[in-house]
């Protein structure tokens, strides 16, 4: 089976015209790989897309080189218990099969378009004003400040510590931001670790005196705080505050998103928001919508798709394209733009943070998002 015939063969489950042999026989496979994006030498892929082509020819039935006709896409949770449905299955394995090995194409393409993948890029601001881009500082000591030193790490992280604590200014506030395009991982002088996503910030002081350690976010962070139960952490946003003693949590706050939420991974937290709070346990989500004043609280399926973004992934979770296309936007910092009606979908599914702007494209036309790169640009265009 050439990838022209298991292009057909996605296609024909995206439209839900697959019979019931060809569904299992890609839900089979997508097991095998957990949905994940295996990492393989180009050899080994080879092998096992040839070894996958060769399973699938032999059981399911011939794939017709038509397009199907057109249908309604629906997701169904109860396939996600047992396999992932289509958005997921093509994010995944449309990009295992068709993805070619890295060469220099691969970076003229992404030189032509001028659109790349984000990566390691903030901005410190330090409480004098001074500021520094940490993508572009030399590895070691950036600044000392009354009794705090900050460090750049060789493998990019920034680490405060606390030199001497009579001479540590608690009014010292700093900033780190990062842009769309753009992410980074501190640790603050608590040994506190925060993870920004891109177009992110956090204002905290330098040192943590008084009764509570208190900073503030834009954007997504996930923490990781470091316990001390004298002293709760405090995370405020624009709309609420979350207090924890030490545990793992993450922070949607993004201005243009739909809600505000909070994902508890590990520990307790306490959420407050307009006179309300609710109380998180490991697997909750409190959120609050953006034209409403409620808070509410409710379970998620998989605690883990919150922080997809910090190892590496987009996860959707019936996701519609406009969600989809947000996060898009900030990791590949282009503007995206939409002529005509948007498909109503809704996207399960991981991919790769770290694909070219080609594969990235070429990923959503497999599942149902068509789209072009124009100059610093993704146009979607309706099929």
């Amino acid at each position: 089976m050439d990838t022209g015939k298991l292009n057909d063969l996605l296609k024909k489950y995206n439209n839900q015209t697959a019979t019931a042999e060809e569904r299992k026989a890609v839900e089979d496979w997508y097991e095998r790989i957990n949905g994940e994006v295996p990492e393989m030498d180009t050899a080994d892929l080879a092998g096992t897309k040839a070894d996958m082509f060769n399973f699938l020819e032999h059981h399911i039935a011939p794939v017709a080189t038509t397009a199907p006709a057109k249908s309604r896409f629906r997701i169904y949770r109860s396939y996600l218990a047992k396999a992932a449905v289509f958005a997921g299955l093509l994010l995944g394995i449309a990009y295992f099969f068709f993805k070619k090995p890295a060469n220099g194409d691969g970076k003229q393409l992404l030189a032509h378009q001028n659109i790349q993948p984000g990566g390691n890029n903030a901005v410190l601001q330090l409480a004098n004003g001074t500021k520094v881009v940490l993508n572009q500082a030399a590895d070691g000591q950036i600044s000392s400040q009354q009794g705090i030193s900050i460090v750049k790490t060789k493998s990019g992280e920034l680490v405060y510590h606390l030199r001497e604590q009579a001479g540590a200014n608690a009014y010292a506030m700093n900033t780190v931001t990062t842009p769309h395009g753009g992410q980074y991982h501190l640790i603050l002088v608590d040994r506190t670790e925060v993870w920004l996503n891109s177009g992110s910030s956090i204002t905290f002081p330098a040192a943590f005196s008084g009764k509570e350690r208190k900073v503030k976010i834009t954007g997504e962070a996930y923490f990781e705080v470091a316990k001390n139960k004298a002293k709760p952490f405090v995370v405020q946003t624009g709309k609420s505050e979350i207090t924890v003693l030490g545990t793992h949590f993450n922070v949607n706050a993004y201005s243009d998103e739909e809600a505000e939420a909070t994902t508890l991974l590990e520990g307790a937290v306490s959420v407050k928001s307009a006179g309300q709070q609710v109380l998180l346990k490991p697997g909750q989500q409190a959120s609050l919508q953006k034209n409403a004043s409620r808070l509410s609280m409710h379970e998620v399926e998989d605690a883990d798709a919150a922080v997809a973004w910090k190892n590496g992934y987009f996860q959707f979770d019936n996701a519609d394209p406009a969600a989809v296309m947000r996060q898009i936007s900030r990791w590949y910092n282009v503007d995206v733009q939409y002529q005509g009606a948007l498909p109503v979908k809704q996207y399960n599914g991981k991919i790769p943070r770290g694909v070219s702007a080609k594969e990235l494209v070429e990923m959503l036309s497999y599942s149902g998002i068509n789209c072009t790169l124009q100059n610093n640009r993704i146009i979607v265009i309706p099929k």
